[in-house]
């Protein structure tokens, strides 16, 4: 297996579910829901998202309207909960964890940045770090019921027969989206202001995670990331604990173990090759580390 190869499973625009309340515009806008829907509680996490993990071509624009959803993005969790909307950009590694039974959602698929293309580079670009920083927003009941209303409109003129100016009429709604979310990070930022200035514990643990995210197939020891980062291996475990409140370990397992899945969901490789690939001495301690992690062997995750 080539290192340069891409494991991860991609997500295309067209590959989101038809469940009855899907809209196409081409292969530029895709709008799906289970609003008022009766799905079964095993289609649930179906319907939102692959249970795999999977890499993302798309802009991806999730509401949540009722119950909880836990995904993981680039190896950090969310949960979404009532009135969250959830941003995922083109070139995300994303996963779905766990979503309840009473989840109801709204999404809206994006190809490219047709959400804010067209509108103004410094505001547009301003916004696309804001998403990359942070892509999970709460907002208000009232903001979530003016989205939901654009939503019912976008859906409305895609279903329109006849209608000569579908595309002008879509792109104006979903200019309106676009502002308001730069309204969403006005309000952000001046809630930061009040904050104290980023802690040179939290700016280690970034830099942490952007190590593991690099080196994680070739170095899963402690001393390595340690050394890269000037620190003694101890004072780097108890600043990732406590900003995380979770031990350093877990978080370099956690990424092997995303991509672990993703290589043997993809269909190409055998259990000894994904060991091999990840580095491992042999698929008897791949096999250990993995059940570890995840509670089944690999084999038994390739067949689920």
């Amino acid at each position: 297996m080539k290192k340069e190869d891409s494991i991860f499973k991609e997500l295309h625009l067209l590959m989101l579910p038809d469940v009855g309340r899907t809209l196409i515009y081409g292969n530029e806008l895709v709008l799906l829901d289970n609003i008022g829907m009766n799905v079964e509680e095993e289609l649930v996490s179906d319907f939102v998202s692959p249970s795999y993990p999977f890499k993302l071509t798309f802009t991806l624009v999730m509401f949540c309207l009722h119950g909880t959803m836990r995904v993981r993005l680039q190896l950090k969790e969310y949960v979404l909960s009532e009135n969250d909307v959830l941003v995922v950009l083109p070139g995300t590694i994303g996963e779905c964890l766990e979503v309840s039974a009473e989840a109801e959602v709204a999404i809206i698929g994006l190809s490219g940045h047709r959400l804010w293309k067209g509108q103004q580079s410094s505001l547009s670009m301003a916004f696309l770090r804001f998403l990359t920083a942070t892509p999970l927003m709460h907002i208000s009941s009232a903001q979530m019921e003016e989205c939901m209303t654009l939503y019912q409109l976008i859906r409305k003129k895609m279903e329109q027969p006849g209608y000569k100016f579908k595309l002008e009429a879509i792109a104006g709604y979903l200019q309106v989206f676009f502002y308001n979310g730069c309204q969403w990070l006005l309000e952000y930022d001046r809630q930061q202001v009040r904050k104290k200035v980023e802690s040179r514990q939290e700016k280690l643990f970034e830099a942490f995670l952007e190590l593991v995210q690099t080196h994680y197939r070739a170095h899963r020891n402690m001393c390595f990331y340690a050394e890269k980062l000037c620190l003694t291996p101890k004072y780097l475990s108890q600043v990732i604990w406590e900003v995380s409140n979770r031990h350093a370990p877990e978080w370099i397992r956690d990424y092997v173990i995303l991509e672990a899945k993703a290589l043997l969901k993809n269909g190409q490789y055998t259990v000894q090759q994904v060991g091999d690939f990840l580095n491992f001495a042999n698929a008897s301690f791949f096999c250990k580390y993995f059940k570890a992690a995840v509670g089944c062997t690999p084999r038994q995750y390739m067949l689920k």
